[in-house]
């Protein structure tokens, strides 16, 4: 009696702060994704003693429409009437064993009836343990605290409490495995425990560790003790100023999380992302989530704007995960966004760390601490911001650095998460324009974060954010590399195991490979996919209609991947949406509007299109065929086609591997006649009538990798010209090819700047070098093959007549390429 009169004097004196309470709840739409059935009790089970809990619990059900949990006593809950359920009753019931015992044994007894049990953790204020730091043991969350440290720390963090709200759990299912009472209590006890065990690692991460006292431990690990005596010997510096140079490096690197800061950011950018985006379009969360309860997590990113790592960030603390610890570069260590930023979880990386083995040192044992301690980490993969919208090659340094300390620690399993990031307008974009066009990339600055701000008053309408197919490393590395796990040397001395570097390339590969699969085919990228395939990008209105309303379709009824997304199906939607934001011009005619893209504009959505360009890369490749031919066998087409897969696989990271892909374009030409794009007439395939709707939709569409395969022809018909004059300096003929392609791009008017960008031609001959069409020297000259004829005939047939006349009449009066043995005459 006394402990019930204490119980409502509590709970009237706790109604000012219950008032008072500014919760976010995950996940967000509550009770919709629960999927609580109605004719059925609910009891909500939380993981510790606290009267403030299920205070706070009773608010939030209250003010989200979730049944209200009630004391009830011993007693059953009924459909109408909700209870609670602290979990260390379950994992201590000597007290109350046989009253509870008896309870689990009457609810058996009752055919057909169950219970929804819904753990929920309750987080105030989401600060993970620190190290020796009074603040956080006076007012931080901890597990255990009594009434009157609960009390302070509700009142503390009363307007930042996270509800996180987990799948219910069926009672009778657990009674139906174990049909004694008390087996039952036992195993919803070690279920439940480690249930919150997880979901607190997830939501708060690992234990902080104060800076100061991180850095000194990376100092006297033994491989950087090892690589400061090696820098004394070698460089005959003075013993003290090489340690200062040391601790100065470290200092640079480290990242100085807070999560005071994060709190801050987060309140700092969400009326900064609701003025300049019309929402945020998140996919695939729940994933995530479910895997950093029993993984580690490194998030591998598509890199597109500054503001990828602020919406990553935000996205994941919003949705009660941990925000990693980012890679940035050091060029953005920059007052007064550097300190912030490294507050916010960003080390700082130098673009360049080669030659530098105390900076390399030093930089790893700090990937192997935050490795070690379980914290999550992002980087990514490019390397840079991609000026095209396409993803570019990756660079391995920094992912060899991950990836072995990954291995080499076993505790932990790890879990590499792809993102794909799109924008319908990236703030960036014109920048990225100049810049393909030779305009010195400005150097981040405060002068330059001030200018920035302009972007408060534009709209970009949304970003896109797509958590991809998770890759678990340790079972990558068993497919890709046997023995790797005895292959590793000590701390000390590191050694990489034969095959490593192999093993990361593939990595690498694969990691761009999922971001391609997450993509998110937004309604500007697939308008500037239709209207960029015009000649003139221009085209009426109901054309363009009609050709977005085709690659809607094209992606459903033959989808890239199952994790592509379609944020919008209906084309009249996907047109209002993207006409004002891609800043389409509108001419009004009598036989209807025509819209066109002018300019710059049409410079900027060759961004977009190339976003999602990789979506349409084999049935543009299909259509190309029919550019200049009513009919093609069957045959011929896959043939052909299967010879130049491989080179857009390369290009576009397609996901399908080489042996695949003649079924993989089999499949395409049924999908291609199912809609009406090709019609068969015996073994051949025929394209519709010049008069009929499905003709332009065709043209559009073998237009869609048209400059790719000009790029690929003109490459192919200068190495053919090449072929019999010995040896070519690869560098030079890299140069020659973009200096081509760049001057085509001028006299056609192109308006695309990534056509002439030198790391496409570098892969295309890396993909040649693959194929053995060429081989490289080991002084960096290229041997031309005897086939290299052949290609450049099949890729001149996919071409426009005007097209192939341009590349054959400029190569064949081109200034005079001077071979190795001429330069050195």
């Amino acid at each position: 009696m006394i402990q019930g009169a204490l119980f409502w004097l509590c709970w009237l004196l706790s109604r000012p702060l219950m008032w008072w309470l500014h919760f976010r709840t995950t996940p967000e739409q509550l009770p919709a994704e629960l999927d609580i059935e109605t004719d059925k009790p609910v009891c909500y089970v939380l993981p510790e003693r606290s009267w403030l809990d299920l205070f706070a619990l009773q608010r939030i059900c209250q003010m989200r429409g979730l049944p209200v949990p009630k004391r009830i006593g011993m007693k059953l809950p009924s459909a109408d009437t909700a209870t609670f359920l602290y979990l260390p009753i379950l994992l201590r019931p000597e007290r109350d064993t046989d009253a509870l015992e008896a309870l689990f044994g009457e609810a058996q007894s009752y055919r057909g009836y169950d219970v929804q049990l819904v753990p929920v953790s309750l987080f105030w204020g989401r600060q993970p343990d620190k190290e020796t730091s009074l603040f956080r043991i006076l007012f931080s969350d901890s597990v255990g605290a009594g009434r009157l440290h609960k009390l302070f720390i509700a009142l503390f963090n009363g307007r930042n409490l996270l509800a996180q709200f987990s799948v219910r759990v069926s009672l009778r299912e657990f009674m139906a495995e174990t049909p004694r009472p008390r087996h039952t209590m036992r195993k919803l006890a070690r279920v439940f425990h480690i249930h919150f065990l997880r979901v607190r690692t997830a939501t708060l991460g690992p234990r902080l560790v104060r800076r100061p006292v991180l850095i000194d431990g990376i100092l006297r690990t033994s491989a950087v003790r090892n690589a400061i005596d090696s820098e004394i010997a070698s460089s005959k510096k003075d013993a003290a100023a090489v340690r200062k140079r040391a601790r100065r490096i470290a200092n640079e690197i480290a990242a100085n999380y807070s999560t005071t800061t994060l709190s801050f950011l987060e309140r700092l950018m969400t009326p900064v992302f609701n003025r300049i985006f019309r929402g945020i379009d998140v996919r695939n969360l729940e994933r995530v989530r479910q895997l950093a309860q029993t993984h580690e997590i490194v998030f591998t990113a598509s890199h597109r704007s500054h503001l990828d790592y602020l919406l990553i960030s935000y996205v994941l603390y919003r949705a009660g995960i941990v925000p990693p610890h980012i890679a940035a570069g050091v060029n953005l260590n920059f007052w007064p966004i550097g300190g912030l930023l490294r507050r916010g979880g960003a080390f700082y990386i130098r673009r360049s760390i080669k030659g530098d083995a105390l900076y390399t040192a030093i930089f790893r044992a700090y990937v192997d601490m935050l490795i070690a301690r379980g914290y999550s980490i992002s980087f990514y993969p490019e390397g840079g911001r991609s000026r095209t919208g396409r993803l570019l090659r990756p660079k391995t340094g920094l992912m060899a650095m991950i990836t072995e300390s990954a291995l080499r620690q076993r505790a932990r399993k790890v879990a590499v998460v792809p993102i794909y990031v799109g924008y319908d307008r990236v703030p960036e974009g014109a920048t990225y324009a100049r810049e393909l066009r030779g305009a010195q990339k400005q150097k981040e600055s405060a002068q330059g974060l001030l200018k920035a701000t302009k972007v408060l008053t534009k709209s970009f309408g949304k970003p896109y954010i797509a958590f991809g197919e998770p890759l678990r490393l340790q079972e990558f590395a068993d497919q890709q590399l046997l023995g790797w796990r005895d292959g590793f040397g000590s701390s000390a001395a590191p050694v990489r195991p034969d095959g490593f570097n192999a093993l990361v390339s593939a990595l690498a590969q694969e990691i761009m490979r999922r971001i391609n699969r997450a993509a998110v085919a937004s309604p500007v990228a697939v308008t500037s996919v239709a209207l960029l395939a015009a000649p003139q990008k221009a085209v009426a209105a109901s054309d363009l209609h009609a050709q977005v309303a085709l690659l809607l379709r094209l992606l459903q009824v033959q989808p890239y991947d199952p994790e592509v997304a379609l944020p919008l199906t209906d084309a009249a939607q996907t047109l209002d949406w993207a006409i004002p934001i891609a800043r389409l011009s509108r001419i009004p005619h009598d036989w209807g509007d025509i819209l066109l893209a002018e300019g710059k504009q049409a410079t900027l959505l060759t961004y977009y299109r190339n976003n999602i360009q990789h979506l349409f890369a084999v049935p543009s490749l299909i259509a190309s065929f029919f550019r200049t031919q009513a009919e093609v066998p069957e045959q011929q087409v896959l043939d052909a086609a299967e010879a130049l897969y491989p080179f857009l696989r390369t290009e576009f990271f397609l996901r399908w591997p080489d042996a695949q892909s003649r079924k993989i374009l089999s499949d395409t030409i049924q999908r291609m006649v199912e809609l009406g794009l090709l019609e068969r007439d015996g073994d051949a395939l025929v394209r519709p009538d010049i008069t009929s709707a499905m003709f332009p939709a065709l043209s559009m569409l073998s237009r869609v990798m048209g400059e790719t395969l000009e790029r690929y022809c003109m490459t192919a018909v200068m190495l053919s010209a090449e072929a019999r004059k010995g040896p070519i300096e690869r560098k030079k003929f890299e140069e020659h090819c973009r200096s081509l392609a760049e001057r085509i791009a001028v006299l056609t008017g192109r308006m695309a700047p990534e056509f002439f960008d030198r790391a496409l031609f570098q892969g295309y001959l890396d993909t040649l070098i693959e194929l053995t069409l060429i081989s490289e020297t080991e002084e960096g000259a290229i041997r031309v093959g005897d086939n290299i004829d052949e290609l450049a005939r099949s890729a001149l047939a996919l071409l426009s007549p005007e097209a192939q006349q341009t590349i054959l009449q400029l190569t064949a009066h081109r200034q005079p390429y001077a071979t190795p043995q001429e330069q050195s005459v």
